[in-house]
């Protein structure tokens, strides 16, 4: 079966994002030894990059089992990388949520970090919502068209807006890597 990567214009905007994998960020060897603030951390989750590879590693595994249930293509392997990527950028907000607080649109969208303490250890049900915004955004053909639950649109829609709050903030870290 053939992998699906997204194909953009990359001459328009640079959305460093995009061409992300681990291999390619610079600044790796610091996510490995940037320790998560204590209440996040548990015996596998300790560091930054444990972080974003644990996201990594559960899309990967929820893709595949959603291939075998439908003709769903697998991912290039950076599109996983670039999902974990993202929700360190969403914890890293959460951490720093009080320095934002002249940002008022943006500071009362962040929860505590208390409040994402699942951020650190993705396994429940509710955590493959991420993993649906992430393929909805990179425009997965089997996730452009979701059905959602009634109950379940509010907490989409807040957690993609927040999604996309950390991606824009993930890219900006990655174009100061490159310049």
């Amino acid at each position: 079966m053939q992998e699906y990567r997204l194909q953009i214009d990359k001459a328009a905007k640079p959305l460093l994002i995009i061409d992300y994998t681990f291999g390619t960020d610079r600044s790796l060897e610091s996510l490995k030894s940037t320790n998560l603030p204590p209440a996040l951390q548990n015996a596998k989750v300790k560091t930054e990059f444990d972080l974003a590879n644990a996201w990594s590693t559960f899309m990967r595994k929820y893709l595949e089992k959603t291939q075998d249930l439908a003709s769903t293509p697998i991912c290039w392997g950076g599109h996983y990388d670039q999902l974990g990527r993202v929700m360190l950028e969403m914890m890293r907000l959460s951490r720093d949520r009080l320095m934002m607080a002249d940002q008022a649109a943006v500071y009362e969208l962040i929860p505590n970090i208390e409040e994402i303490s699942f951020i650190s250890k993705p396994s429940r049900l509710e955590d493959k919502m991420f993993c649906r915004i992430w393929l909805s955004l990179i425009r997965h053909p089997s996730f452009q068209e979701m059905e959602l639950e009634e109950d379940e649109l509010a907490s989409y829609q807040y957690w993609q807006k927040l999604f996309t709050v950390a991606l824009g903030k993930a890219n900006e870290e990655l174009l100061k890597q490159n310049a």
